[in-house]
């Protein structure tokens, strides 16, 4: 968990670049939740290179108050981070 002294980072992104890459994230994980076979299949793909770029860019403090912000309860957690890839 972010403590007091730690500073989220996402290093190499432009706000557009940022906001781009959040839209992109959110129609992935709504196509593994809601698509066809296929799709789902096409999403779990673009999911797991999009988290590769993304953990290049990003510190654990970042995701963390990502999580904050959020308020995903454990279940919910649980189910992005349980995503076959």
């Amino acid at each position: 968990m972010a403590n007091l002294e730690s500073t989220p980072i996402i290093q190499g992104f432009n706000t557009l670049e940022l906001a781009v890459l959040m839209e992109k994230y959110i129609l992935i994980l709504g196509m593994i939740n809601y698509g066809t076979i296929k799709q789902k299949r096409q999403a779990r793909k673009e999911l797991k290179t999009i988290e590769e770029y993304i953990h290049h860019h990003a510190n654990d403090d970042a995701f963390e108050l990502a999580n904050l912000r959020l308020q995903l309860t454990e279940e919910e957690l649980k189910t992005i981070k349980g995503v076959e890839l």
